[in-house]
């Protein structure tokens, strides 16, 4: 799949980024989780032996729009 250059909604320019996943001091790049969440009493939520993807999202310059993707 290529990126997309340009915003579904208003035509401007997409410009890639990512989407910031801030706990505990650690700045780390979101990830998509296979399943429904499962709550663990220890980390939040069971996420060991799934499948993993990290985020790529892209923002339009102009309206804002977010798109993103978890790609391979």
């Amino acid at each position: 799949m290529s990126r997309p250059t340009r915003c579904p909604k208003c035509e401007e320019t997409m410009q890639e980024g990512f989407i910031l996943d801030a706990t505990e001091g650690a700045y780390l790049v979101s990830r998509w989780i296979a399943g429904k969440p499962e709550v663990s009493r220890w980390t939040g939520a069971k996420i060991k032996a799934k499948e993993q993807h990290q985020i790529q999202s892209f923002r339009c310059t102009k309206c804002g729009y977010l798109e993103s993707y978890a790609r391979e």
